[in-house]
């Protein structure tokens, strides 16, 4: 019986009639106080409608009960940490681990409430004993491979993630999981990360049946294009202010356009993107073969992936290629190394003649820069430089901090110890962990800088106050082999100067794309040497540094990154290309 209302309180639910979905199962709890199912569905339910103190009551009636079932516990914890209550959440999930510590969630569920209550320390902690004392566990390993980026230990992350491999080779989630660390280690051969891409395409190959059709596109050359874009950050994330005003400015006449986003949530953006495109498709309720499915329905001729092998993106589809032609775009700094992928777009400052042999897909190199940027709306004007007041030079960096290696920090030392009084303000997320903040403090100080001139920042409150914080540093340093994208941008629009270095490959050369088109190619560093030099230089030259502080919001609008339609129409010639290439070989092959 409890399966038949569980079932049609869901129908309700999917209807958003929650009052009659929890009315349905209160009538039946009634009847049976102390029924799993009924009490597991009203919990979620009534998280979803938002009445968190009814589900509470439900289950404290049937925890005085059964004070030994784990699962009431777990329900309390869940909806303790939907109402950030993050001690009570912790307190109910650590029951659940003491009454069943074999079940790998509960154990799982403790890290996530000490760190969302920023006991950042005290959950790595907890999560480095759980995967040393208990038996393999694919969540726990995501989970704290997750923890160590989220503290900026680049380290230990891809030691866990080649631990694994060594158990199972040909694990996609550990073979995916070592491409970005790999490619932010200092001295990684280009070459070893591509490897990397073309074994993680092999396992996914592998692992999927391609019974591939012919496209039943029409193969005319001249006729409206449908193409889509897929992506996780539809939503007031960097990949969403790059992709909005390609969206925004499509040729409606031209281009039918299609969002698939692999839903996490929506927002204001959200809401903009949808209103620019024709279609819009949540997409994250579909398993991989329902969204082949919805792409060849859609009759898609150009799918766009934005998302690579990162995060919930949904690369898998595009291995039995549902639509003619694919590309890859924007979110991923990276080769997909997937030879169902036709095309991946770039610049000549990211890729350089000569880089082919780092990618599968073919490069299209767009003229000026292969970024299209949406200035926030929510930043201030520029501030004063700080050193006006400080008297001492502020440099800064606010990339992710398993961007900024220990070598990237020596070398930082070394331009604190050329400039005399100089100071660092770093900003990430990771410095919410104080063991993470003293870990990095302690490494500066190895290396001759005292703690007052060492200024370390998490997370601030919302974008406007992110933006502000530029304010407070006078020249950023952008680190490598891992650039800098979103902030290397932001932090010239807010009129603060950056310094790059040119590296060898696409992730470390994206400062060379930005900084050439935004007119301050002088900043970019050929070695580390000249990177020194460099910030040495402009630290010493204030007449410069106040030009760049007064010029270089103008220099990012008037740039060929705020060229919204005349990039769109670049972008759509090269859409066009392709397709036409298309329709010549399915005329002379129908099989395509």
């Amino acid at each position: 019986m409890s399966d038949i209302i569980v079932a049609q309180a869901y129908e309700h639910l999917r209807a958003k009639r929650y009052d009659q979905a929890l009315a349905l199962v209160r009538r039946g709890l009634e009847k049976d106080t102390n029924n799993l199912k009924l009490l597991d569905a009203y919990t979620q339910i009534a998280m979803q409608a938002g009445k968190h103190d009814i589900a509470l009551f439900a289950l404290e009636q049937a925890g005085r009960s059964m004070p030994w079932n784990a699962r009431i516990h777990m329900l309390r914890g869940e909806i303790e940490l939907r109402r950030d209550r993050f001690a009570a959440s912790e307190a109910h999930f650590r029951k659940a681990f003491e009454i069943d510590p074999v079940n790998p969630s509960h154990g799982r569920c403790v890290c996530i409430a000490m760190y969302r209550d920023d006991r950042a320390d005290e959950a790595i902690a907890f999560a480095r004993h759980l995967f040393a004392t208990r038996p393999p566990d694919d969540e726990l390993l995501a989970l704290y491979a997750s923890l160590c980026d989220l503290t900026g230990d680049l380290d230990e992350m891809i030691r866990i993630l080649k631990e694994e491999l060594r158990r199972k080779p040909s694990d996609l989630t550990c073979l995916q999981g070592l491409l970005i660390p790999l490619a932010r280690v200092h001295g990684m051969d280009p070459r070893e990360v591509f490897n990397q891409h073309l074994r993680v395409s092999n396992v996914l190959s592998s692992m999927i049946e391609d019974k591939r059709e012919p496209h039943a596109n029409v193969p005319d050359p001249d006729r409206p294009l449908r193409v889509a874009y897929c992506s996780q950050d539809f939503r007031n994330r960097s990949a969403g202010h790059f992709i909005e005003p390609i969206i925004q400015h499509h040729d409606k006449s031209n281009f039918h356009v299609t969002l698939y986003h692999n839903i996490i949530s929506e927002d204001e953006l959200t809401a903009r993107l949808r209103s620019h495109a024709q279609v819009y498709r949540p997409v994250n309720k579909l398993d991989d073969k329902q969204m082949v499915e919805q792409i060849k329905k859609d009759a898609i001729d150009i799918l766009v992936d934005l998302s690579g092998h990162t995060g919930s993106g949904r690369i898998v589809p595009f291995v039995v290629k549902p639509a003619p032609i694919q590309y890859t775009y924007m979110g991923y700094p990276n080769t997909t190394g997937m030879p169902q992928i036709d095309y991946r777009v770039v610049d000549w400052f990211t890729d350089p003649a000569g880089s082919e042999h780092l990618a599968t897909e073919n490069l299209v190199r767009m003229d000026g820069s292969f970024l299209c940027y949406t200035p926030p709306h929510h930043a201030g004007p520029v501030k004063p430089a700080p050193q006006r007041d400080n008297n001492f030079i502020t440099f800064g960096s606010f990339n992710t901090l398993t961007k900024v290696s220990r070598h990237v920090v020596d070398v930082w030392a070394k331009i604190l110890h050329a400039v005399p009084d100089s100071r660092l303000l770093l900003k990430a997320l990771a410095f919410s962990s104080p063991g993470t903040r003293e870990r990095f403090t302690k490494h500066l100080e190895s290396l001759g800088i005292t703690r007052d001139r060492i200024t370390l920042l998490a997370e601030t409150k919302g974008k406007a106050e992110h933006l502000d914080t530029y304010s407070r540093i006078d020249i950023a340093l952008d680190p490598w082999p891992y650039n800098g994208t979103t902030t290397t941008v932001e932090a010239m629009y807010m009129g603060v100067p950056v310094i790059t270095i040119a590296g060898n490959s696409h992730v470390s050369r994206v400062g060379v794309s930005l900084l050439n088109n935004l007119g301050t190619a002088e900043l970019i560093a050929k070695d580390e040497a000249d990177y020194i030099d460099i910030a040495v230089r402009l630290a010493a030259d204030q007449p410069k540094r106040l030009a760049l502080r007064d010029n270089l919001r103008t220099m990012v609008e008037r740039s060929v990154l705020c060229d919204h339609v005349g990039f769109t129409r670049r972008l759509e010639a090269h859409y066009r290309q392709s397709w036409r290439q298309w329709c010549e070989k399915k005329k002379a092959d129908p099989s395509l």
